[in-house]
């Protein structure tokens, strides 16, 4: 009986330093009603974007656009077919002929803040232009062909076929269509099939990296490479995209007698290309910034020499120089922590360097019995990068959506206001996430945590600059409640969160807030003219 009873004073003791339900209990159907909608309010508050007051006119862009987003929703729910669940190399088709998609498509989006240069550019232009230049040599390997353009027969690049000419192979095929559409397919990851063509994460990545063995041989060559990269720039442009900030693993230009560029050499060709465009595009692109960003899977030894390169970059070239990062993908490794030493070493550098570490993109499945969830990096070394690239004081984290798993790490990104760069197209196509609907990005979004959306390598799933992955974060992580105040939000959040001095990031939003008012008073023009329902009655 005593033990029994010490029982029991244990359990009032426990039960009494529990928190206790407070507020007043509903009574009936009116003070339950008021109570649940009390409850939301707060809840949605809380929302990406929730927090910006709209002016009338926006006020009214904003009733068609959600007009527009519940129908499609509501179809969506109808015919059991959302978008965002389902793998972007199949929706894309029906992505564009959305009325949301259209929307957001004409919408001007302020910067790009993670891409990569060799995967930002449609692979249409780099087979119906580049491909057809003179010199350009082709040769055929398991994974499909490799390229190299070279006033000779090329000597230094091993090649198990051998190398031929693209324009006597496009001559010998049985048409020109056929051997484009040819090159086409093996520019690209896209296929008809791609949860049976890529069943695993390391399957996706292992076509990913192919791609970039193709695609560089064609645009290490100067003159392409200039080509490649403002045509990289124009189609941001025209996605409405008004600053860029790219990673780049430094690969050697050449000409075509085959002599290197220096780094140096190589980087102020990228900087040239940037001033050219900016130049000639006045008061429509503000600028480029670039980010250092090489391969993780190297040794100790090889961090200390890619730290002296972008030393030397960031002296020769300070203002177009934004940082370092370490690419790649993160579940193999080496975690973060295995660079310590030479990563602590970054900080002591003047002028300072900034650091944008990819961290926290780590595989994110969940199977139809839930048994992966959570479970496959949970606590493991690759999946703590996230602290370290915290630690190390990140300007931002590259995807870094692991984030949600870790409360601390949550704290201190708020406290120190350190954004994740989202890119949800990225993550589903590499078999990371599969429906969108269960990307961490919505509970990042939910909570207004610093987050920026972007695209990563757009170009091998033929997917636009921005407006796609915009698209698909808008419907999946805003869910039925995400309406104008979303879309603004990330756009601000885009400049805000750049590596630009305060006073050119001033100079970007001024450039971007004027486009959207033109935005704003053209959607209204636009739905005023076919005599829409969706506008407001007392427009």
């Amino acid at each position: 009986m005593r033990g029994a009873f010490l029982i029991l004073l244990t359990a009032l003791a426990v039960s009494r330093a529990l928190p206790q339900k407070t507020g007043s209990r509903a009574i009936d159907n009116e003070t339950y009603a008021e109570q649940r909608a009390a409850l939301m309010e707060q809840d949605y508050a809380s929302m990406l974007g929730w927090e910006l007051t709209l002016t009338e006119e926006e006020e009214q862009v904003n009733t068609i656009l959600k007009s527009l987003k519940d129908a499609e929703i509501d179809k969506a729910k109808a015919t059991d077919n959302f978008l965002p669940a389902v793998n972007f190399m199949i929706s894309k088709s029906e992505i564009e002929q959305s009325e949301v998609f259209a929307f957001i498509k004409s919408m001007p989006k302020g910067a790009v803040l993670h891409g990569h240069d060799t995967g930002l550019t449609s692979i249409d232009f780099v087979v119906q232009e580049l491909t057809y230049w003179d010199h350009l040599y082709m040769c055929y390997e398991d994974f499909g062909p490799i390229f190299r353009f070279s006033s000779t027969v090329p000597d230094t690049v091993p090649c198990s076929s051998g190398w031929f000419l693209v324009a006597e192979e496009r001559a010998d095929a049985s048409s020109p269509e056929d051997f484009d559409n040819a090159l086409y397919k093996n520019l690209t990851i896209v296929v008809d099939n791609p949860l049976e063509a890529y069943p695993t994460v390391d399957a996706a990545w292992q076509r990913f990296n192919q791609y970039f063995e193709s695609i560089d041989g064609i645009v290490s060559y100067r003159p392409a490479f200039e080509a490649y990269h403002t045509q990289s720039l124009q189609e941001l442009l025209q996605d409405g995209v008004q600053y860029l900030e790219f990673r780049g693993a430094q690969p050697l230009l050449h000409e075509l007698d085959g002599t290197e560029l220096t780094p140096l050499e190589t980087i102020g060709v990228y900087k040239n290309i940037s001033d050219t465009f900016v130049t000639i595009n006045p008061g429509d692109f503000w600028g480029v910034r670039y980010i250092y960003g090489p391969l993780r899977g190297v040794s100790v030894d090889v961090i200390y020499d890619y730290l002296d390169l972008v030393k030397s970059l960031k002296t020769s070239f300070p203002d177009y120089i934004a940082g370092f990062d370490l690419v790649g993908q993160e579940d193999p490794g080496p975690p973060l922590k295995t660079f310590i030493e030479p990563l602590l070493s970054l900080q002591e550098y003047e002028p300072p360097i900034d650091v944008f570490y990819h961290a926290g993109e780590t595989e994110w499945t969940v199977t139809k019995l839930m048994t992966k969830y959570f479970e496959d990096w949970y606590g493991e070394d690759v999946d703590e990068n996230v602290f370290d690239a915290l630690l190390l004081n990140a300007t931002r984290i590259g995807h870094g959506y692991a984030v949600v798993k870790h409360p601390a790490a949550q704290q201190r990104a708020r406290a120190t206001n350190t954004p994740v760069e989202v890119c949800p197209i990225s993550n589903q196509v590499l078999r990371l996430v599969e429906d969108l609907r269960n990307h961490p990005g919505v509970q990042l979004a939910s909570t207004s945590f610093p987050m920026v959306v972007s695209s990563d390598d757009p170009a091998p799933w033929a997917a636009l600059p921005l407006s796609h992955d915009i698209y698909e974060a808008f419907l999946a992580f805003g869910g039925r409640h995400a309406d104008l105040k979303f879309l603004k939000q990330l756009a601000i959040n885009s400049i805000e969160y750049s590596s630009l001095p305060a006073e050119q990031k001033a100079g970007l939003y001024e450039m971007w807030s004027g486009k959207w008012n033109e935005f704003i008073n053209s959607t209204l023009r636009r739905y005023h003219a076919i005599s829409t329902n969706l506008l407001p009655e007392h427009f």
